[in-house]
């Protein structure tokens, strides 16, 4: 079985060794819990031994990605210069838009990894998307202007949640898909849907015990291969996330 390593000390020792190439790993957390750090570190670890990465953000500017990759050392820019990286800071809201340009910039720099942050602010812009189409369209005009996912109404739907993931997943690429942490804690996503979808679930967490603040991470499920899932500690330094066995 060929595996990508993610070059995240401590994170390979809990899948076997790494990722199965190919797989999609949903990034689930709240706030702060480091989902963005830990998926572009996945990127420029990769880069830096020659395996491309296609990193896709929703809310972020491109400089505001350097600038948090320049926090731990990592020339970005140096690298999209290269080839290696490409950061795509998505500008539209069709998701099949959004989608075919992903595929574009995969195909260009023969990427073999790709983070894309978030994918609920994805599933949020398909909605908003959507709105902006009159109710009144059949579903033939819908899918004339591009709605492949549409649903009746204006939600997002688990068909329409492994549709999209199912997409990603014709890239070939070993994707890492960044999510919010689901309210109240029964489910991973906040969607409840793409921990079943997605192949691989790293869940990262903080714990407040004794007015102390830590950062946990467990990988819940990674298809082909054998799993650690205890909680791990996260640790940030200068050159980035440390998982502690």
């Amino acid at each position: 079985m060929e595996r990508v390593n993610t070059g995240i000390p401590g994170l390979d020792n809990l899948i076997g060794g790494g990722i199965p190439a190919g797989l999609s790993v949903l990034v689930a957390g709240t706030c702060g819990t480091g989902k963005t750090i830990l998926s572009l570190q996945f990127l420029y670890n990769g880069a830096l031994e020659g395996d491309p990465g296609v990193y896709v953000t929703f809310e972020e500017s491109k400089d505001k990605i350097f600038s948090q990759g320049g926090e731990f050392g990592w020339d970005l820019k140096g690298l999209e210069d290269k080839n290696l990286l490409d950061i795509y800071v998505v500008d539209t809201d069709d998701i099949d838009d959004v989608l075919a340009d992903i595929k574009r910039r995969i195909e260009k720099i023969n990427a073999r990894r790709l983070a894309l942050d978030s994918l609920t602010t994805m599933m949020e812009h398909g909605v908003i998307y959507r709105s902006k189409i009159s109710k009144d369209l059949g579903r033939r005009e819908r899918e004339k202007l591009g709605l492949r996912f549409a649903s009746k109404g204006f939600d997002v739907t688990r068909k329409d949640i492994y549709a999209i993931i199912g997409e990603i997943n014709k890239f070939g690429t070993t994707s890492f898909l960044v999510s919010e942490a689901g309210e109240g804690g029964e489910y991973i996503s906040r969607d409840t849907i793409s921990e079943f979808a997605c192949d691989g679930v790293i869940q990262l967490k903080i714990n407040e015990f004794g007015g102390e603040i830590e950062r946990l991470l467990s990988v819940r499920k990674m298809r082909g291969t054998k799993i650690n899932i205890s909680l791990s500690p996260i640790k940030f330094n200068d050159s980035g996330i440390v998982i502690e066995e």
